[in-house]
């Protein structure tokens, strides 16, 4: 969680939840979730962090309910004794919440080694992890935490503040991002979308990748020009440009700019 406390869509607080975002969907649907309050669309950090309590007796409440089978008046007994069965059987197993808490993991711990194999996925029909296959866990933990560290990782803008201390240079955002698309810093997770590094991936880096980034970047800046460089240059309005650009097949580059040479070659239109 950022030092902001975000807010979170649907997919993020499903996550942050521990539970499917179809469950999400439904809970809402019936009113066991309050409805978003941030335009309609979105949920404050205020109103999320009163949910996780609730989260079993939701999960439950989302539980498809089995009428008995016309039993007989004798049977009586029989009827009542059903509820307390799925009740004794929810106990039985575990969700994301209730797992990564036997196992004294974070629940991003948890779904980062789901996604390298570290823990098998539900065995139960409702998608949960069973009493047995949860017994054989706690062994892996210190494999886990070697695995997927203690920290979730850092934005682009954190991580490029952090290279920046490491390594004396001026770092930014977009440095960090040429980083990734080359293949040189491999994302570690996502937050509401935006990938996470490692800290100690960006300890390991090595500074000359990082300065390779930031003289790409310096190189880029001095051969192009944003759209009213661009549309100045050439005695234009900047919407003109835009649209000439566009028609000629001249699309802009990264931050939006647009390479000398190509607007150059539009001032013949």
């Amino acid at each position: 969680m950022s030092q902001n406390r975000a807010d979170f869509g649907p997919v993020q607080l499903s996550r942050w939840l521990g539970i499917e975002e179809s469950q999400l969907r439904r809970a809402q649907n019936r009113g066991l979730i309050p409805p978003p309050d941030i335009d309609d669309k979105r949920w404050s950090y205020a109103l999320a962090k009163t949910l996780p309590d609730h989260v079993d007796d939701i999960v439950a409440a989302l539980e498809p309910t089995q009428e008995p089978a016309a039993p007989a008046a004798a049977d009586a007994g029989s009827r009542s004794a059903a509820p307390r069965a799925r009740g004794a059987e929810r106990r039985e197993t575990f969700g994301p919440v209730q797992l990564s808490r036997h196992l004294g993991l974070k629940t991003w711990q948890l779904q980062r080694a789901r996604e390298r194999g570290l823990v098998p996925e539900p065995d139960t029909e409702q998608k949960r992890w069973s009493k047995e296959l949860v017994e054989t866990l706690p062994d892996r933990v210190e494999e886990i935490r070697a695995a997927v560290g203690d920290h979730p990782g850092l934005g682009s803008e954190k991580a490029a503040e952090h290279l920046a201390q490491r390594t004396g240079q001026e770092v930014e955002r977009s440095d960090v991002q040429l980083l990734a698309e080359q293949g040189t810093l491999a994302p570690v997770g996502d937050f509401r979308g935006w990938p996470l590094y490692a800290i100690e991936d960006l300890d390991v880096l090595d500074p000359a990748a990082v300065t390779a980034a930031i003289s790409d970047r310096h190189a880029w800046i001095e051969t192009s020009l944003s759209s009213a460089e661009a549309a100045q240059l050439l005695g234009w309005p900047v919407g003109k440009f835009e649209v000439t650009a566009e028609r000629n097949g001249l699309a802009p580059g990264r931050f939006g700019r647009y390479a000398r040479g190509g607007v150059e070659r539009l001032s013949a239109q």
